[in-house]
């Protein structure tokens, strides 16, 4: 009998100022909003003074902070202005955009092509992408390729459902209804450059089966990338490139800081500095509208506990040390510097709470044969035992997975599972054009100690039992409880949990396999400031702060609950290309002067 165990690493993927202002502008530093409250503060520096002792501030903080902390959260506390003789240069545009990546891009292409004169700057060195997978309800490549046209209507009002209504409808809608002309558009970007617009394989799944997901996700190929869901840095460089040529001026390695408002409350101006150093500032000025496109508040530790607690343990201590230009690191990524000069220029926080994590079931057990997906054969808990339906995606199947002891799940399963479980439908795979991988191919990542291309622990050996000591469960309890299952599968019905017929699939052929799931990956947080349809930043009244705009992930009362990748591609497709497209328009057409 050959006992075999392989084990290999999980692989990643996918400072404050002094001095005083000049004459006629003031520090958007004096409102504070009340921390993890629904309340925030209004008004200016000189109307809101900000005591050196800082106890204006933790009087402002929720009271469940002070009951359990007795002190103030850190990003409540905002930077002091910096001295007039600090400040080596103006730079000034019709638009100011805060941040490279897809959104602050896309938002910065679509108003230099409309007539406005723009400026985007970033902290980072370059421009900056993660994935790929970008929703449009509908598009040009979509009708091209013959792909059946889905009702949003009837889907978004489920994934409403999903979230328990707790979303801003309005903003739902204003994607669905502007998604293809947005699309199209950068669909057309691509084509100039050179590349080529690809649609992502759905789940491959029946539109009556609730884990559903419409081929709807758009990518991009060329050059090197060939997978979908890969190729977003061609979309960034080639809008960098097409804004540039335009006439935009870019700018990179400066990191914002404050944001200025002139005596009328508008936000005016927004004030940076090179990474590294707060000697020497920058002050961009904009008389349309200052757009925030920093990304998320993952490394901020403090407002992840604030606001999205419920996956703070899987944060990385050290995220707060991440680069600017960070990819697919999981654990957390930026420090949240746009959210936090929102709210120190008086805007109120989003009010769907907590806000929506992005986690991956990277590494749940056993393998996946749907895109997006998890392991739909056998899986039980630490105790041995099974503790659900399987047939879900990935991150449904890690949030369940969390809800068992230690967060721990393990996979058993038979050499059988590469045919009885085919097609096997891979994340990166081409609708239309990739082949579903072979039988044979997947026996062999199992083979090899990899679970969908990815390494992990995997036991092999020739009898059940063997597998389950090698993973470590309880003999008896286990044993019993892969008997039940294959039971279940004899008879074709789910007496317990109730999983469809077509992923009951016994463990009935040698050798046997079992691997453990790690916990689930948190990636990023969703949403932020309190935004409205415009995308223009508000107050606690809901009142738009005249010149403050925001787009893409910091977007706030778009997603409730769970980031839950149902609808593919969301945060691209919607905060970051619709929402970038049509406020980078809307700002050059003056529709907000």
């Amino acid at each position: 009998m050959a006992l075999s165990k392989k084990t290999s690493e999980g692989m990643n993927r996918r400072d404050f100022l002094k001095g005083t202002m000049a004459a006629g502008i003031v520090g958007a530093t004096g409102a504070l909003m009340a921390g993890c409250s629904p309340a925030s503060p209004t008004g200016t520096a000189s109307e809101q003074p900000v005591s050196a002792s800082g106890e204006e501030t933790a009087a402002r903080a929720s009271l469940t902070y002070d009951q359990v902390h007795g002190g103030t959260w850190s990003f409540m506390v905002p930077p002091e202005v910096p001295s007039e003789d600090n400040i080596v240069r103006t730079e000034e545009a019709d638009i100011v955009v805060v941040g490279s990546g897809t959104a602050g891009l896309v938002t910065a292409a679509s108003a230099v092509e409309n007539g406005a004169k723009v400026i985007l700057f970033s902290a980072s060195k370059g421009n900056v992408s993660r994935g790929g997978s970008c929703h449009g309800v509908w598009s040009k490549v979509m009708e091209r390729e013959g792909v059946k046209r889905y009702n949003p209507g009837d889907f978004f009002r489920g994934q409403m459902i999903a979230a328990g209504y707790n979303v801003d409808q309005g903003k739902w809608w204003k994607f669905a209804n502007n998604s293809e002309e947005a699309m199209n558009w950068c669909i057309d970007i691509i084509d100039e450059a050179g590349y080529r617009t690809v649609l992502e394989a759905s789940p491959q799944l029946d539109e009556s089966d609730p884990m559903f997901c419409p081929v709807a996700s758009h990518s991009w190929v060329g050059g090197d990338i060939t997978s979908a869901g890969s190729g977003q840095q061609l979309l960034v460089d080639t809008l960098a490139a097409r804004a540039q040529q335009m006439g935009a001026m870019l700018e990179y390695e400066m990191v914002a800081e404050q944001l200025e408002k002139d005596a009328s409350g508008r936000v005016v101006a927004v004030l940076a500095h090179p990474v590294g150093s707060t000697d020497e500032y920058v002050r961009y000025k904009a008389s349309k509208g200052i757009v925030l496109a920093t990304g998320d508040f993952s490394a901020d530790k403090d407002m992840m506990q604030c606001y999205c607690p419920g996956v703070f343990d899987l944060l990385n201590p050290d995220a707060d040390k991440n680069e600017y230009d960070v990819g697919f690191t999981w654990g957390g990524l930026y420090r949240g510097e746009g959210q936090k000069m929102g709210l120190w220029a008086g805007a109120a926080w989003q009010r769907t709470y907590p806000n929506a994590p992005m986690t991956l079931a990277v590494g749940t057990s056993g393998p996946a044969n749907r895109t997006m997906g998890a392991h739909r054969g056998l899986l039980l808990n630490k105790r041995g035992e099974r503790y659900g339906n399987e047939d879900v995606n990935g991150v449904f199947a890690g949030l369940t997975q969390r809800h068992q002891p230690e967060g721990l799940s393990y996979a058993i399963w038979g050499t059988n599972y590469a045919e009885d479980a085919a097609p096997w439908y891979s994340t990166g795979m081409i609708e239309g054009e990739s082949e579903p991988m072979p039988p044979a191919e997947m026996i062999k990542q199992w083979d090899e100690g990899m679970i969908g291309a990815l390494p992990q622990t995997v036991v092999k050996a020739d009898t059940i039992e063997e597998v389950i000591e090698g993973l470590g469960l309880p003999k008896d309890v286990a044993l019993a409880s892969v008997n039940r299952y294959n039971e279940l599968c004899a008879k074709g019905v789910d007496e317990d949990f109730h999983k469809c017929q077509e992923q009951l699939i016994g463990i009935t052929e040698g050798p046997f396999y079992g691997a453990v799931g790690g916990r689930p990956e948190f990636l990023t947080v969703l949403g932020g400031l309190r935004t409205n349809l415009n995308m223009q930043v508000c107050d606690e009244d809901d009142n738009p702060i005249p010149g403050l705009f925001n787009v893409g992930t910091m977007v706030g009362d778009y997603y409730g609950n769970t980031y839950n990748f149902m609808v593919e591609g969301n945060n691209l497709g919607a905060t970051c290309i619709t929402f970038g497209y049509l406020t980078g328009r809307d700002l050059a057409k003056g529709l907000f002067d």
